[in-house]
């Protein structure tokens, strides 16, 4: 049972959980002081290589999600197994956690594929994916600015394919979007913050994704959000250091394998 059961559906909470999220988490970041020690860059180079205004970046990003909740909602409904009185069956906690497991795998897979395919192929870089790496210096409520074909490609449709495939029900895409948020969000955050749960769970974490920020590693580190599987299988793969800076923070330098 869950808080909100009886009060709105598996479907209208899976449908805007994510987004209400995204702002929750996205926005602790930004209310945050600055944090100068924690920085993987610095204020300055964020103001002067950030090639956007934080206005356009909070319209690029509603877009997206809007497309996402219709996308999600729509998905729900078509595949809703409830019975005539509106119950659905939900599967047993191992059963969850095996179509988590597969939808982070369905999810990084295509996220891969699509993502690197975008810095391949000229014409889609130069016309979508690039708005996305205008953000040279990322930071939390950048996470989902993208072109929004870029955004349809890689976020909706791969989250689709990913909730069609591991066969989850909608209470538990509840629980598997709303971590995606998360950790996407915290990958693009640009704060190295000790303690930080994702940085010692998870390779693929904030200075990984920085990486492929920066102009020596655009063709690397595709792999997002989760695992850098794909990356290490497929050469695509830079490690970095983390090098304290003299005047407060980190620099995350990349390493050749």
């Amino acid at each position: 049972m869950v808080f909100w059961e009886g009060y709105v559906s598996d479907e209208t909470v899976g449908t805007f959980a994510p987004i209400v999220v995204y702002w929750l988490y996205a926005g602790f970041y930004q209310l945050l002081p600055p944090l100068d020690s924690y920085r993987l860059h610095t204020r300055k180079e964020e103001e002067e290589k950030n090639l956007v205004p934080l206005s356009f970046v909070v319209k690029g990003v509603l877009l997206q999600q809007l497309v996402q909740a219709t996308v999600a909602h729509a998905l729900f409904l078509l595949t809703s197994t409830a019975s005539s009185s509106g119950i659905t069956v939900q599967p047993s906690l191992p059963v969850q956690i095996g179509q988590i497991a597969i939808a982070m795998l369905v999810m990084d897979t295509w996220q891969y594929f699509v993502h690197r395919y975008m810095h391949q192929n000229k014409f889609l870089y130069r016309h979508v994916h690039s708005q996305h790496h205008r953000l040279v210096v990322p930071y939390a409520i950048g996470a989902l600015y993208n072109h929004p074909l870029e955004g349809l490609l890689l976020d909706t449709v791969g989250g689709a394919i990913s909730f069609l495939i591991s066969k989850m029900t909608a209470r538990t895409a509840v629980i598997f979007f709303c971590f995606a948020v998360i950790k996407t969000v915290d990958d693009h955050c640009g704060l190295w913050l000790p303690g930080n749960i994702f940085h010692l769970f998870f390779q693929n974490n904030t200075a990984y994704h920085d990486i492929h920020h920066q102009l020596q590693g655009a063709k690397y580190n595709y792999s997002q959000p989760f695992f850098p599987i794909w990356d290490k299988l497929l050469g695509t793969h830079m490690p970095y250091s983390l090098v304290k800076r003299s005047e407060g923070g980190f620099e995350a330098r990349p390493m050749k394998d």
